[in-house]
């Protein structure tokens, strides 16, 4: 599967993202419940004009063929297709610079897997701090090692959703480094609240927040908005004073992915089923939180 996927990542970008845009949205013509699932999501947000649909379909196509060839291709190959919005690459500079605990938050817009990446291909040199990130390990097997490989390289740390992936990211954070975390990614059992989320309970994670209020960090949502065959790394940092109250934070964490996602709706990934109720989680209407 590795040999695989490098082979893949060795075509050229625009032509995995037109192949990954003509699957996407054969995808959604031909599975029926993924259709569902995406219209459903996407009129709950208010974006019921049948002409986002297609387009929601084609992008999703292209962020699974992006992710590809960022994985696979040398970090400076990846930067020459990133330019960084003149507030985004302050802000991300400064608060590097700081010193201080940093958690990044990336929703599923735009090539999320780019920010890392690029994050470790500028600032790590300058300020030695590597980021860790979080990803979820796929149930089959040949997949685990491609995904978590995959992920690594210098200056990015990929470590399972798991309680031993946890206590890295503490050790991490207590060594200088910094946390990126996918919010609007599903938790397991325990691991979450229920809180709005474009005016439906979700099961909501709540690990960013907390550690976020544990260290005091500087909180800031990342994003790689897709602009061809490029992205344009966008940031802004979420200000509003954590409570304590975790149901209350990750409401208000719920509303600043929204805030993100209206601003370019046509990349975000309307498919996930963000609603869905983990195993063993108490049922919504014993822990939503609106």
């Amino acid at each position: 599967m590795h040999r695989l996927l490098t082979l893949v990542a060795k075509l050229p970008l625009s032509f995995l993202q037109f192949f990954g845009a003509f699957v996407g949205e054969l995808v959604f013509w031909l599975a029926p419940g993924y259709r569902r699932r995406t219209r459903a999501n996407l009129c709950a947000a208010g974006y019921t004009h049948k002409s986002i649909f297609a387009r929601v379909g084609r992008n999703a196509g292209r962020q699974a063929m992006e992710s590809i060839w960022v994985w696979y291709r040398p970090t400076e190959t990846v930067l020459e297709h990133v330019r960084v919005d003149e507030k985004a690459e302050k802000l991300i500079g400064d608060a590097m610079r700081s010193g201080r605990p940093i958690v990044f938050m990336t929703p599923h817009v735009g090539c999320f897997e780019v920010l890392p990446v690029w994050l470790a291909g500028t600032l790590y040199k300058e300020t030695g701090r590597r980021i860790t990130i979080l990803y979820r390990p796929p149930r089959k097997k040949i997949l685990r090692a491609v995904v978590g490989d995959a992920r690594q390289a210098p200056g990015i740390e990929a470590v399972p959703t798991t309680l031993i992936g946890v206590k890295r990211i503490i050790r991490s954070l207590r060594e200088g480094n910094t946390f990126g975390a996918l919010p609007d990614q599903v938790p397991s059992k325990g691991e979450g609240v229920w809180a709005s989320f474009f005016g439906r309970p979700a099961y909501t994670m709540t690990l960013p927040v907390k550690v976020a209020h544990q260290f005091d960090a500087i909180r800031i949502f990342a994003w790689g908005v897709r602009e061809g065959d490029s992205w344009k790394v966008e940031a802004e940092e979420w200000t509003d004073p954590l409570t304590g109250d975790i149901h209350e934070d990750a409401l208000a964490m719920n509303r600043m992915i929204e805030h993100i996602i209206r601003r370019m709706p046509d990349q975000y990934a309307w498919s996930y089923n963000r609603y869905k109720r983990p195993k063993g989680a108490p049922p919504p209407e014993e822990g939503a939180h609106r």
